[in-house]
């Protein structure tokens, strides 16, 4: 019986949820109420909020 050899390629999907994660810690560590909510206004979104409101 054969076995496929698994070749690791890039970085794992808990690496790169943890470089955001990082990443985004240091953009929003020092500021203010005011400037992270206009920082998260800013933001894009994987979903975005009128796919969510009620139709109808």
């Amino acid at each position: 019986m054969k076995t496929k050899e698994k070749t690791k390629t890039g970085k794992t999907f808990v690496e790169e949820m943890r470089e955001i994660r990082d990443k985004v810690n240091l953009e929003i560590k020092d500021l203010t109420q005011e400037q992270l909510k206009t920082y998260l206004e800013k933001q894009k979104t994987l979903h975005p909020s009128l796919m969510w409101e009620k139709q109808g």
